[in-house]
Parts: C-alpha cells; sequence; structure tokens
C-alpha cells in the first residue's frame, strides 16, 4: 500500500540540544562508562516536547536517579526519531519514543532495544494520550472521511501514521489516500484553525486547548486499534544494554520509582509544565495524566509490528524477540 507523505509546510519544533539537568563530568559512549567524582554514572535520556517532560524532571528533583547511581542528563527534541541516530551511536543511551522507533530502528539494523514501559492509557480517558482532532467547523464526522485530506502527525511513518491509517481501514476507508505531514503537537491547534490541516494528531494539554476552540476529538485512535497499553516506552542503546546489565536494571528501577510519584502527584506535575512546554497555568491544571509504568506487553508491541508490516513502514517483519531487552 503506497502512503502520501510528506513534509508539511507550517514550522516544526527544533531540536532543543539542551539538557534539562546536565552531566557534572564523565561521560558515557556506547559500552564505556566512566564515573564522576562522586561515583555516579552519567547518563543521556532523550524525550520529546510534551507532558513527559515534566514526568522525568520530577524523577531527576525527587532524586530517584542519583539514588540509584545515576547522573542524568535530560536532552529534549520535538520527536523521538529525531534523537535515533543519537541513541543508536551512544551518544545518548535512552530514549522516550513509540514502540514504533524502537521496532523500525531494528528492522534496520540499529543497535536499539525497547528496555521498559512508559505510558499505560486509560480506555475510557481520551484526553490522556494522543488523539485525532478536527475544527469547529469540520465536515469530517468518521476517520472514513480521511481520504484525500490532508492529516497532521508529529513524525512520518510514527504511531499517529499506523494507528490512523487502522482506524481508517477499520471504518471501510482507503488510507493510502490520506496525505501526512509532519508537525508538532504543539502546533496543531493554530493549524486547524487557519485551515492548514484537515485533521491533526495531538495531545494533552493542546487537545483541550482544540476543543475549548469549538473543535472535536475524530478518532481516539490509540484505544481504537489496541496500543494504548505500550502507547510509549524507554528504548536503550542495544550495546549499551549487553555491556551494563545491572546499570541498566537500575535505570528501570529509578523509573519504577519516577513512574510511581508521577501517578500520585499530578498537581507537582502540572506545576511544571507552564516553564517547561510555555503553556498558560490554566491549561496545566486541566492536564489529563496517563498511568505510567515500566511493563512491556509483548502482545501489544506484536501489534505495532503488525500494523508496521501492514502499512509497510518496515519491509521486513520485525523480530520482537530481538527487539524486547531480556533481563
Amino acid at each position: 500500500m503506497s502512503l502520501s507523505r510528506v513534509l508539511g509546510t507550517t514550522t516544526v519544533t527544533v531540536v532543543l540540544a539542551v539538557g534539562l539537568l546536565g552531566c557534572s563530568s564523565g561521560s558515557v559512549d556506547g559500552s564505556t562508562v566512566k564515573e564522576t567524582q562522586e561515583g555516579l554514572t552519567p547518563i543521556s535520556l532523550g524525550v520529546f516536547t510534551s507532558p513527559s517532560v515534566a514526568v522525568i524532571q520530577a524523577g531527576v528533583e525527587q532524586g530517584f536517579f542519583e539514588e540509584h547511581g545515576f547522573d542524568i542528563e535530560v536532552i529534549q527534541a520535538a520527536s523521538s526519531a529525531a534523537q535515533l541516530p543519537a541513541l543508536d551511536s551512544g551518544k545518548i543511551q535512552f530514549l522516550l519514543a513509540s514502540p514504533v522507533t524502537p521496532i523500525l530502528a531494528n528492522t534496520q539494523g540499529l543497535d536499539v532495544q525497547i528496555v521498559a514501559g512508559y505510558a499505560q492509557n486509560d480506555p475510557d480517558t481520551v484526553n490522556d494520550s494522543t488523539a485525532l482532532l478536527v475544527s469547529a467547523d469540520s465536515p469530517l464526522k468518521s476517520p472514513k472521511d480521511l481520504e484525500g485530506k490532508k492529516v497532521s502527525i508529529n513524525a512520518l511513518g510514527s504511531i499517529g501514521e499506523i494507528g490512523i491509517n487502522a482506524a481508517v481501514e477499520a471504518d471501510g476507508g482507503d488510507p493510502s489516500t490520506i496525505q501526512y505531514i509532519q508537525l508538532a503537537l504543539g502546533d496543531v491547534p493554530a493549524a486547524l484553525e487557519s485551515g492548514e490541516i484537515d485533521a491533526g494528531m495531538t495531545g494533552a494539554p493542546w487537545i483541550g486547548q482544540v476543543e475549548a476552540a469549538g473543535g472535536s476529538v475524530l478518532s481516539d485512535f490509540i484505544q481504537e486499534d489496541g496500543l494504548g497499553k505500550n502507547e510509549l516506552v524507554i528504548a536503550g542503546n542495544g550495546t549499551f544494554l549487553k555491556d551494563n546489565p545491572e546499570k541498566a536494571e537500575d535505570f528501570v528501577a529509578a523509573l519504577a520509582e519516577t513512574y510511581e510519584y508521577a501517578n500520585e502527584n499530578h498537581d507537582a506535575l502540572a506545576a511544571m509544565l507552564p516553564e517547561l512546554l510555555n503553556i498558560p497555568e490554566a491549561a496545566a491544571k486541566n492536564q489529563v495524566w496517563t498511568l505510567y509504568s515500566t511493563e512491556v506487553d509483548p502482545a501489544v508491541l506484536g501489534t505495532f509490528a503488525e500494523l508496521m508490516t501492514r502499512y509497510e513502514i518496515v519491509s521486513n517483519e520485525p523480530d520482537m524477540d530481538a527487539i524486547i531487552w531480556k533481563h
């Protein structure tokens, strides 16, 4: 199935090569680990611009990573795909991403594996995840109506592309006629209002912004396609994981404590969002949070792999045994 995928004309958020918390000293490159003078292992985690930044930053500020032996640097970018080369080379050791990113990378021979889960969405709550939105005056009523339309996703060949394709096909439509453009999640409200796109993939808090302007959710495709339990995962550099399995386990343990804190302290997370995402305090307070968990569900990841194969995001069937880190 041939899909129309082109870069959008609206400016996409550029990579912010700035660590929210920098390493004091030392370096990690692939399997090489040099501890700081304090005995901590410097490590880098890539995240994309979303409320996820607050979750990880909370873990840093609460000291969970330091307690498990890490001096962590958090590096923010517009999408996980933008940081994939750095993960493969070992310049960063871990990456927050849709499972699509590490699955695709592995099929292309890159040294990347899925280490831990991240986001588990509530099937009854749309705003805790990404969804497909339309403007107040849109004539589109169901996924099938997307045939021949211009639709934005935050990265080409991503969870948005396979998820929307599956939703359209399930509704009796032909997803090969969709024109996908790449647009940052935070740019979707303005693009819908201007008419630049017919529909756009975005997440909280921007879903609320679109709805406040009279727009609505056309498809909660993450849940409709059965992808919600592992919508987002943590991927790791394969060489680092192989050569430092105990440190990798310590990192997952630090994530588990971070997630536990995040699940129980939504107000503290929301207080970080105005500065981290440049959004109003009112929008931050209305943020709907997902459930955070390190659990990895092979069945859900298998669904990702099946959809990626069906829609020709990958040229050969992914080997999930090789993609999921065993520990």
